[in-house]
């Protein structure tokens, strides 16, 4: 059998643009070469601002942030793409995502946030420094009447986080709290506010110059629809 003569490759004209059939794929394996280094070079941009941002919440005790905790649920650690294989700096580049482009991942953001929660939610505060404080126990004490609702009443849903602050602002008002203080027995509060909402719809403090320390029996009441 003759063997058949070399033969160049042909040439292929497609919407008035020519390329070469026989180099074809040796540019695209270089396109995509270049596409993955750009996409390793923005991913290393993006987890030096990611980390920057971390240590500023770090610095400034702003680790109780939503941001924040996503970051550590999410594995924590410096944000990074050495040593990760393409799809590893993908997974990462997602985790960096979203814990940038959330909005407590900046002090600036934090500080909006915090004052838009103490307009949602009847916090009063005198600086933001004290709004911090407030807002930490404020929601550590709803999460856990929420909690409490959910496992033992099975009602959390059906009041919603809404009716939930506003009995805790009934209930630290009435009984003249200062949820900045960490010597509030969170325990008791929890009882009297689930009380209240277990029985009742509307926060509204009926006895107003009466304090829980005058009468161990008083609960404040929320008045029926």
């Amino acid at each position: 059998m003759s063997r058949q003569p070399y033969q160049r490759p042909k040439q292929k004209e497609v919407t008035g643009v020519v390329f070469n059939q026989g180099s074809a794929f040796e540019n695209t394996e270089k396109d995509k070469k270049e596409e993955v280094r750009k996409f390793r070079r923005e991913a290393s941009r993006l987890a030096s601002l990611a980390n920057k941002r971390v240590e500023r919440l770090q610095k400034n005790d702003l680790t109780t942030s939503p941001a924040y905790k996503g970051y550590i649920d999410s594995g924590g650690g410096r944000f990074g793409v050495k040593g990760k294989t393409y799809n590893e700096v993908q997974a990462e580049v997602a985790r960096m995502n979203a814990f940038i482009n959330a909005k407590t991942s900046t002090i600036q953001g934090i500080n909006t946030n915090l004052k838009e929660i103490a307009d949602n939610t009847g916090i009063e505060y005198s600086n933001m420094e004290d709004l911090r404080k407030k807002a930490d126990k404020f929601f550590e004490l709803s999460s856990k009447v929420e909690q409490y609702l959910r496992q033992v009443e099975d009602m959390a849903s059906a009041i919603g986080y809404q009716k939930i602050w506003e009995a805790v602002n009934v209930y630290t008002d009435a009984n003249k709290i200062d949820l900045s203080k960490a010597t509030n027995d969170v325990d008791e509060m929890i009882e009297q506010i689930t009380k209240a909402l277990t029985e009742h719809q509307d926060p509204e403090r009926i006895i107003p110059n009466m304090q829980l320390d005058d009468d161990p029996d008083f609960w404040f009441q929320l008045p029926l629809d």
